[in-house]
């Protein structure tokens, strides 16, 4: 993810930020060119100061207002690559939902958030059960496949108040931050998505495959932190995959 970060930040350089630039180069030349032929660099101060026609207050204030909107445009080309390249950099690539990074940020917001209301916050972790054997059995490629369709149907699934992760670039695990949710209601959602994804056929290459989940939810303490929080809904999800059979949802206050 680093790499790819730095290879974002040097596709920015060299379009937008070299681009802005030689706009504005552009039409500073433009206004040096039509100042020197008129003489007008050496006679400003007295153009100002004495006054000339009113033509010649008009150019002036022409070629300013083309050099400022310029800057303008610029500056909103560079705002505008800016948020792309925050975007890319906290978007899993592979099923399009937010990254591992995005998490960690927006879950520190909603911790700072947290002191100050009292609206309940859970978070939900589901993993793949078995998905290594999938992986040699079907290989990589179906199984990222695999992947993506489920990280689509999660977000689809997700409500207003919910926002979906990946929870590592390589891993299959996805992490559910549920606002204005408690434990209870959070482990009721956590099980209407086990089961939705238990009765989904995942088409692949014209082979349809079926997936089970096993799910921990948590809901955030006062006394919690970013490390304290995903630790204990992890905790929650190693005892729901110790069940037999896995493929349920286990939470731990």
């Amino acid at each position: 993810m680093a790499n790819y970060f730095r290879e974002s930040i040097k596709k920015f350089k060299n379009d937008a930020l070299s681009k802005g630039i030689y706009d504005v180069l552009k039409w500073l030349i433009i206004f040096l060119v039509l100042l020197i032929p008129t003489k007008w660099i050496p006679v400003v101060k007295d153009i100002i100061l004495k006054g000339y026609s009113i033509s010649a207050y008009i150019l002036i204030i022409a070629s300013l207002l083309i050099i400022t909107g310029t800057a303008l445009i610029v500056g909103r080309i560079f705002k505008k690559r800016i948020k792309e390249v925050l975007k890319d950099s906290h978007t899993d690539e592979l099923t399009g939902l937010k990254n591992h990074k995005a998490l960690n940020e927006f879950l520190n917001l909603k911790l700072q958030e947290y002191k100050s209301k009292s609206e309940p916050l859970s978070i939900i972790i589901l993993d793949i059960d078995d998905f290594k054997n999938f992986n040699t059995l079907w290989g990589f490629n179906v199984s990222d496949q695999l992947l993506k369709k489920l990280g689509e149907l999660l977000n689809n699934d997700k409500r207003a108040t919910d926002e979906t992760f990946r929870y590592f670039n390589r891993g299959d695990e996805f992490l559910v931050v549920a606002s204005e949710t408690s434990l209870s209601q959070a482990k009721q959602a956590a099980e209407r998505k086990r089961k939705l994804i238990e009765r989904n056929l995942f088409s692949v290459d014209g082979t349809n495959h079926r997936l089970t989940v096993s799910c921990g939810v948590t809901e955030l303490k006062k006394s919690d932190d970013y490390t304290s929080l995903t630790d204990r809904v992890v905790e929650a999800l190693n005892e729901a995959k110790k069940i037999k059979g896995k493929n349920n949802t286990t939470s731990i206050v």
